[in-house]
């Protein structure tokens, strides 16, 4: 069991700066938090996996550079999918409730769109081939 460690919260690429060298940086700590590992990992696979044209391929990737340097349980792989689709459908009622109270901002209606985007192509993958081909399940 991973246990519970501070959560990063935030991972997107937007908080990711990599510079001319290749070298990475994360910004905006606002919102660590404490809480598990494993829904750090999902975050980081769901935004990056939106990120870069909603390819699995990436998510497999995100997975296999963290498996190399800890372990999660199986249960607690098994829970990925579902902390994905929370995070991503909890960004677009934020989103769509911000734009109710403060009207249309650019940045954040292109996020709920993207979101919502990203959310029916997850869904139309489903569980199953999600957990297949990111997780090896």
């Amino acid at each position: 069991s991973s246990g519970i460690n501070a959560e990063y919260g935030d991972i997107n690429e937007y908080n990711i700066i990599v510079n001319e060298m290749d070298e990475i940086s994360i910004i905006d700590f606002n919102d660590v938090i404490l809480s598990y590992k494993v829904i750090d990992l999902a975050n980081c696979i769901g935004y990056m996996c939106m990120a870069q044209g909603s390819d699995l391929q990436v998510a497999r990737n995100v997975y296999e550079g963290y498996k190399s340097i800890t372990t999660l349980s199986t249960e607690e792989l098994l829970l990925i999918y579902d902390l994905i689709v929370s995070r991503f459908a909890l960004s677009v009622c934020n989103g769509r409730s911000q734009i109710e109270a403060d009207g249309a901002n650019e940045y954040v209606v292109r996020c709920v769109q993207d979101n919502v985007q990203f959310l029916r192509w997850l869904s139309d993958r489903g569980r199953h081939e999600f957990n297949a081909a990111v997780l090896g399940l």
